[in-house]
């Protein structure tokens, strides 16, 4: 495949069957281009659990957009567990990623691709971070990616802040109430929990991210002593 504008997980299921997922980016915002559901299942209505934090008006509009793209992804999986085992693969124009993991794990992946790429206000900011998905990334790797993103972010638009990273922790304390109440959502989709699972591995790292930011970044330094001014020497 060497579409970028196009992801494929394909899934191999506990009882032999495969599902594939299949999601297509507008070129430029990589916004999600897939259809909404026909019918809307109830819980994508946008007054049901809204986000405390949601400045999205219910009479302008009927179904919250991120919720209505997660419906597509979660149906064709609903009938799994969390942690049945399952076979993934991404396929994406540079790549193809497989693992075996838990099936929580896979729709932690699924669903931080959907949301990210819908038309949420708050998880859009993490699209540049879609358009460069990294599938079934590690913390370490998805702190690094959040930091980068956040000051080209910063650069582009030319925003500065006293504390650098002000920002970036807002904006991660504004995901948690969205991962938060989306869960919520989610409890009304499937009989079983892997959706909802999956939700909070996501609430997991946006919750760690702020917490650990500091930290995180005196172990990046050494990286990055090679960008350090050089150092004049005595004649």
């Amino acid at each position: 495949m060497s579409d970028p504008h196009r992801i494929r997980y394909h899934f191999e299921l506990p009882d032999g069957s495969k599902k594939t997922l299949e999601f297509s980016f507008a070129p430029g915002d990589f916004r999600l281009r897939n259809p909404q559901p026909a019918d809307p299942p109830f819980w994508t209505e946008l007054g049901y659990n809204q986000c405390a934090n949601c400045p999205l008006d219910p009479a302008v509009y009927a179904h919250c957009p991120a919720a209505s793209q997660m419906a597509a992804a979660v149906e064709p999986l609903k009938a799994l567990v969390s942690f049945d085992t399952v076979g993934v693969t991404v396929v994406q124009a540079e790549r193809a990623v497989h693992v075996e993991t838990t099936a929580q794990q896979a729709l932690s992946s699924v669903l931080g691709l959907v949301m990210a790429t819908s038309d949420c206000p708050w998880t859009s900011h993490l699209r540049p971070m879609a358009r460069f998905h990294l599938p079934f990334a590690s913390e370490a790797e998805t702190i690094y990616r959040s930091i980068s993103m956040f000051l080209l972010a910063r650069e582009i638009s030319g925003g500065e802040s006293a504390h650098a990273f002000a920002g970036l922790e807002e904006l991660y304390d504004n995901l948690h109430v969205v991962n938060r109440d989306m869960s919520r959502r989610l409890g009304a989709a499937t009989a079983t929990d892997p959706a909802r699972n999956a939700m909070a591995l996501l609430d997991a790292q946006a919750t760690l991210l702020p917490i650990t930011l500091d930290d995180s970044l005196e172990e990046l330094k050494p990286l990055f002593d090679a960008w350090k001014a050089p150092q004049k020497t005595a004649i």
